[in-house]
């Protein structure tokens, strides 16, 4: 799949309320200060993806406005939905 591929599909599933988080990625929205809309909102509303790279956990990194506007990064795969992988 090619990152508009990606984009689109992303796009879809966030506005599906296909999303869920590791762990690991709840963590580091409570760190950074995302709430869980505010993940859903910036996948929704993604301008952009590209593959995440080899060795890494995640096969997609969406950036997208949270519900304040500011960007936020959503590493994550594809897989009977999104699985969000970490946030930053």
């Amino acid at each position: 799949m090619d990152s508009a591929a990606a984009l689109r599909v992303i796009r879809g599933l966030a506005r599906a309320n296909r999303i869920r988080l590791t762990a690991h990625a709840a963590r580091e929205a409570v760190e950074c200060g995302a709430t869980r809309d505010d993940i859903r909102y910036a996948l929704s509303n993604a301008k952009r993806v590209r593959a995440s790279g080899r060795g890494r956990a995640s096969d997609w990194t969406a950036v997208g406005p949270d519900e304040n506007g500011d960007d936020l990064e959503v590493a994550l795969i594809l897989e009977d939905g999104i699985l969000v992988i970490t946030v930053y």
